[in-house]
């Protein structure tokens, strides 16, 4: 995929940029793709589709990131081909194996060459995301499915779009082509599955599958039979001449993400957010194996050759199963479905991000995974933050988790204990400064100081003291550098400010005119800066409680902010995607970076000031290069 002199260049600039750089990174594909102001990127992203190339030798991963290439044989990286705009959901290859076509979520889709990688085409019409694209037997005419309710048929050698199908009464979220070339499917959120005339664009059929959305259809290789389902966690099967329907297989506990027939037409597998890849016999109806992933399945494909079935995971997996005997041959690793929190340890040479049930250790310098802490089921990592001799890893919730704050020894990887709030679900952490308190803010409004003790088997001491004053969720909450105080964030639409020794409560700043989401302090103390949901940041003076300057406007909600170490910067994340910096002196907007697929969840700068890094639900981390950003501050 990737074309020899861009090999032998890539490989020859990583030569000469290790010897200058002691801390080249070591992974090259982290440096593969990246938009404008990003040195790095940890996380593949999170997995929509896959396909086989036409040769069998390689397979095409639709990402959050782009379209990742691997080798099918060593499930190394080859390339990785960006998403351009928004982020890729589905992928298709032509027939004759010359092409192969991305949808996005922005509603457009790219047509690429198989053998060199090269972009041929951009095909824009569709006004939301494509959900699925097919070619025609012939590849002369590539389908698609939009979230916009409609099929579109497009011209491949032109790139000029043929015919609209419409129909639907809700998003299609899947289409296919009969082996034969003559039949369109389209599944969509309507509860409908129905066939429309490839020539004429003529609706032929419409069966109501029940009442449920439907997500994946597939043809039968022969063509006699279609199988369709979705959400009400059943896999359906119809005589595409007559609209009966011959099968009812049930097994699967909630909605079904795919199914595709074997290439021999014998078996048919469907996969699920059960986190099941089940195996049917066609004939009979039987269920005749189960396979497992450790989250949500995304995806499953077949090789042509059908002696490989390949699966994707929100667990941040591809699988390969023998078809035989259903054996686990290989596992690529490195997607990640969504990442909520970032944090830096305090000498830099560490990065932490929770993902889901896991949080992931990196050399910051690297990429170079670590360590993996994972806590369980009920364990899960929506915010991190390190004590401040960077021996400790906490991780609680951020908004929306149920699960205590836990503790964790970051050289052993070791659990060492966890603060539980009754009834109350934790919503926020911090340490203080000296390391020995922690608060948890709760969905209850309520704020809990807890002891934490020093050199002992388990860190988990006393409830010190709750306070109680906010009347809504508390989101954040946040120490004074010289630990004296702790401010929180509510939903009730405060902020508070109290004496972190006593519980007293010192002030409430007012103002902002929803959720508050974020706040955090100056490094010097003297100013405290809050965001949230009425898409303003506001800079307030700790000690007289008014605004230092009128509240900053925000494009959507603001979901994460920062200090620079120096305190020169504001940094803020946003839910249309992007990263902000301020000058915090006067609010000046001063740069912003576009990178992102979906929004972003955490900002954390490094110590050092020279890397801002960013999470998004995208499945990524970015590292941005500040130090280009000085001559023009």
């Amino acid at each position: 995929m990737m074309n020899p002199l861009r090999v032998m260049f890539f490989a020859f600039s990583v030569m000469i940029y290790s010897m200058f750089v002691s801390n080249a990174f070591c992974e090259q594909y982290i440096g593969w793709g990246l938009p404008i102001g990003a040195k790095a990127r940890f996380g593949k992203g999170k997995i929509f589709d896959i396909k086989y190339f036409p040769d069998g030798n390689k397979i095409a991963v639709a990402t959050t990131v782009g379209t990742w290439i691997y080798d099918v044989h060593t499930g190394t990286e080859i390339d990785l081909l960006p998403a351009q705009t928004g982020y890729v959901i589905s992928v298709a290859f032509s027939p004759d194996g010359t092409l192969f076509a991305t949808g996005n979520g922005d509603g457009r889709i790219g047509l690429w060459d198989t053998q060199t990688g090269e972009n041929k085409a951009t095909l824009a019409g569709h006004d939301d995301g494509v959900s699925s694209v097919a070619f025609s037997p012939k590849a002369q005419i590539l389908a698609s499915g939009n979230y916009d309710g409609t099929v579109q048929l497009w011209s491949v050698h032109t790139g000029d779009p043929l015919r609209t199908l419409r129909g639907h009464a809700g998003s299609v979220y899947c289409v296919a082509y009969s082996p034969d070339g003559e039949t369109i499917a389209s599944g969509a959120r309507d509860s409908t599955l129905r066939f429309w005339s490839a020539s004429t664009g003529e609706q032929l059929t419409t069966i109501f599958v029940q009442d449920t959305w439907v997500k994946t259809v597939a043809f039968s290789p022969d063509g006699k039979i279609v199988t369709c389902a979705g959400d009400d966690a059943m896999v359906y099967i119809y005589d595409v001449t007559t609209g009966e329907r011959l099968k009812t297989l049930a097994g699967h506990s909630t909605y079904i993400t795919a199914v595709v027939f074997a290439p021999d037409g014998r078996m048919l597998a469907s996969a699920s957010h059960d986190r099941t890849i089940r195996i049917w016999d066609i004939n009979t109806g039987d269920l005749l194996k189960t396979l497992n992933h450790q989250r949500f399945v995304a995806t499953i494909t077949y090789s042509a050759d059908g002696k490989t079935l390949v699966s994707g995971s929100l667990d941040g997996t591809i699988r390969f199963w023998d078809s035989s005997d259903w054996g686990l041959l290989k596992t690529i690793t490195g997607h990640t479905s969504r990442i909520d929190a970032i944090a830096y340890s305090p000498d830099g040479d560490k990065l932490a991000y929770g993902a889901g049930p896991k949080l992931r250790l990196l050399n910051s310098y690297t990429g170079e995974r670590l360590k993996t802490f994972t806590g369980g089921f009920h364990t899960r990592f929506y915010s991190v933050v390190f004590s401040p001799d960077g021996k400790t890893i906490a991780n609680g919730g951020k908004r929306i988790s149920r699960k205590p704050v836990h503790l964790w020894d970051v050289q052993t990887g070791r659990f060492m204990g966890s603060f539980t709030n009754g009834t109350a679900l934790t919503t926020a952490i911090d340490f203080s400064p000296d390391g020995r308190t922690l608060a948890s803010g709760s969905r209850d409004g309520s704020i809990r100081l807890w002891e934490v003790r020093t050199g002992e088997q388990l860190l988990i001491g006393e409830l010190l003291r709750t306070l109680n004053e906010h009347t809504n969720s508390v989101n954040s909450v946040a120490f004074s550098p010289d630990g004296n105080q702790l401010a929180s964030g509510s939903s009730d639409n405060t902020v508070m400010l109290w004496d972190s020794k006593t519980g007293k409560h010192l002030k409430t700043l007012t103002g902002h005119s929803d959720h508050v989401y974020d706040i955090v302090f100056s490094p010097d103390g003297r100013s405290l800066v809050s965001g949230g949901e009425d898409e303003t940041i506001r800079v307030w003076d700790v000690a007289t409680g008014e605004l230092q300057f009128p509240p900053i406007p925000h494009i959507r909600d603001v979901n994460a902010l920062v200090f620079s170490p120096d305190g020169s910067l504001i940094a803020s994340g946003s839910q249309n995607t992007s990263v902000y910096l301020w000058d915090a002196q006067t609010g000046k907007a001063i740069h912003n970076f576009i990178g992102h697929a979906l929004y972003v969840t955490d900002l954390a700068f490094a110590p050092d000031g020279q890397t801002l890094a960013s999470s998004s639900y995208d499945g990524t981390v970015l590292l941005w290069d500040l130090t280009t950003l000085a001559p023009n501050r």
